[in-house]
């Protein structure tokens, strides 16, 4: 009786370290620079002036309006125009514009692109005039075909977030991880729902190539938790 006591006190002792050593949380280290350090590595020059310039960054608008159900007031408050260009290619012409989306503290940055001149030597998307000017309804075609990699961005019309601050929401999703520490990437939109999302990343201690990636739907409060490579290995 004795021997089956003590059998049934060291499973139970077991049963009990065996728990303790799941619940250990693992540590990850990471270095938190500003906050918007992302926005260092993108460009804001200035826009271009000239006629044929201004005439599609004002399509442009009207098109990344119309596509996102914004009002005017809405771009006017939450939209920065930083940069724009037209770029002539191996199939033509095309126009660029790039800017930032701010909702609060949030501030993502976008660039959007679509072809306005298409080279009579082209031989892709032959559907398409050749060799002059497009205009709205060949340049919308062009953005839902994503032809000649035209694409303007979906962007949700949201103007309030779940966060009321950078901090805030990295915390949050710190806890959701689980782990002791994550450090801000980035703030950008996703491509297939519009949402504004918030990435982080750690690398976990004393783990060779072994590292946390999360992401933050700031409109919604979704969480998405990975463990991946830090790097590749070739």
């Amino acid at each position: 009786m004795r021997n089956i006591k003590n059998i049934l006190g060291l499973t139970l002792i077991c049963i009990i370290f065996s728990c303790e050593k799941v619940k250990i949380t693992r540590t990850v280290t990471c270095t938190q620079g500003s906050y918007y350090e992302y926005l260092d590595g993108y460009k804001i020059d200035s826009l271009c002036t000239d006629s044929i310039c201004v005439y599609y960054q004002n399509l442009w608008k009207d098109l990344f309006m119309e596509q996102n159900n914004l009002s005017k007031s809405y771009f006017e408050n939450n939209i920065e125009l930083c940069q724009s260009s037209i770029n002539n290619w191996a199939q033509g012409t095309s126009f660029r514009i790039c800017y930032k989306v701010k909702i609060d503290w949030i501030i993502a940055y976008e660039c959007d692109q679509f072809i306005i001149k298409i080279d009579k030597e082209s031989n892709w998307f032959p559907s398409f005039i050749r060799d002059t000017y497009l205009q709205k309804n060949d340049i919308k075609n062009a953005i839902e075909t994503h032809a000649f990699s035209s694409d303007i961005v979906k962007l949700s019309n949201i103007d309030t977030v779940q966060f009321d601050s950078f901090q805030n929401a990295l915390e949050f999703l710190t806890k959701k991880a689980d782990v002791n520490k994550l450090c801000s990437r980035r703030i950008y939109i996703d491509e297939s729902t519009g949402n504004i999302l918030l990435e982080a990343w750690g690398e976990y201690f004393n783990e060779y190539n072994s590292c946390i990636k999360g992401r933050l739907d700031l409109i919604t409060g979704d969480t998405y938790i990975t463990d991946t490579n830090c790097f590749i290995i070739n």
